[in-house]
């Protein structure tokens, strides 16, 4: 009965993480240019911003948001819409590749985003 349990158990847990992979890969950036993917898992809003200039659009909370840009190294600085929180560093852009940052709360320090990045 048991290793019932855990088979079924297991089987879920397979089938919820399959079906949150994926979600946001089928973006294509524009051609000659790459995408940031971001992937906003703290439960605020936030404001990006690109060199130094905010960007057109927000990136909402639970969501991912897609922004296109040319090839490069770009600073990007995280602030939340209504809070202190915040993040700030260089992010690569690849051509005709998705760069994705994964964004949520600092365990460590409350007032402050993790950021992870990877590249598909």
């Amino acid at each position: 009965m048991k290793m019932l349990q855990l088979l079924v158990v297991l089987g879920l847990l397979c089938v919820v993480g399959a079906g949150c992979s994926g979600r946001d890969d089928d973006h294509t950036p524009p051609a000659g240019m790459g995408s940031i993917m971001l992937r906003n898992n703290s439960g605020d809003d936030i404001y990006v911003y690109f060199d130094g200039h905010i960007a057109d659009t927000r990136a909402d909370a639970a969501e991912t948001t897609a922004y296109d840009l040319m090839p490069g190294s770009y600073r990007v600085s995280l602030t939340e819409r209504r809070g202190w929180r915040s993040w700030s560093g260089y992010v690569d852009v690849l051509q005709d590749r998705l760069t994705f940052m994964d964004v949520s709360v600092d365990l460590q320090n409350s007032v402050a985003y993790d950021v992870v990045l990877f590249f598909d």
